[in-house]
């Protein structure tokens, strides 16, 4: 079964109303799920952790840390609800040493955007740098529509209100994957990106990842957020990263 026949199965479960999950149903969105999935044939669509492929006049120590690498051409850009660029690759850098406790969006990260055909050689850490690196292995994308959390703030509050008692104690087994593209953020805390935008200075979620801080036992929740027109014009210079510490 796919996400949304999950969910479906669980709310019959719970007497939903028909016409409550149909209203619920239309707020699916899609995203896709990077995973190690070592025993699917799903396509290899990027890499996580290890060293980065970098262009030479892209400056890089070793941190913010090394998350993960998407190839565009890979996915099935067309299918996702953000306009991601058609090829090239995406990597992604954040800060992976401890919980930030500055609330909302931050320098923490950032996203690199090398277009198809750049010249790129391997980047090692710096010594005092090695030890915030991940283990490296390959990506497997599965693309599918996934319904908001009860905390995401969405435009359709009225909906989640109503059905929020019949599924408050459900739980979406699906999860997050190593890295994700697109879809409702992950809350913790708060909702970092609200959707649907409602103004130009509003951020979107362009990928998320769950991952262990290195120096304190601690997990993070990040989250790369960028602006509408910045995505649209395939300008990733200003993408800030909303982290959220939990245990």
């Amino acid at each position: 079964m796919n996400a949304l026949d999950e969910y479906r199965v669980a709310a019959r479960k719970r007497d939903v109303p028909e016409h409550l999950l149909d209203r619920a149903l239309r707020l699916a969105r899609p995203r896709l799920e990077l995973r190690s999935m070592d025993d699917s044939d799903a396509p290899v669509v990027g890499q996580y952790g290890g060293h980065p492929q970098l262009p030479p006049d892209v400056e890089w120590s070793g941190f913010p840390a090394f998350i993960a690498s998407v190839d565009c051409a890979a996915v099935p850009v067309g299918d996702l609800d953000i306009p991601l660029p058609e090829d090239g690759h995406l990597l992604f850098f954040a800060n992976n040493s401890e919980p930030s406790y500055v609330p909302g969006p931050t320098k923490e990260g950032r996203v690199v955007y090398v277009p198809a055909g750049t010249a790129t050689t391997e980047r090692v850490p710096c010594e005092e740098d090695a030890s915030y690196t991940f283990e490296s292995y390959p990506l497997r994308g599965r693309l599918d529509r996934f319904m908001p959390d009860t905390n995401n703030d969405t435009a359709d509050q009225e909906t989640v209100r109503l059905i929020h008692p019949y599924l408050q104690d459900y739980l979406d087994e699906t999860m997050n994957g190593e890295l994700t593209l697109g879809g409702y953020s992950s809350v913790i805390h708060h909702d970092p990106a609200p959707w649907p935008v409602t103004d130009d200075e509003a951020f979107i979620l362009l990928a998320h990842a769950d991952y262990e801080f290195v120096d304190t036992p601690l997990n993070c929740a990040a989250s790369w957020l960028i602006h509408p027109r910045d995505l649209a014009e395939g300008n990733f210079e200003n993408v800030q990263l909303d982290i959220q510490a939990y245990m």
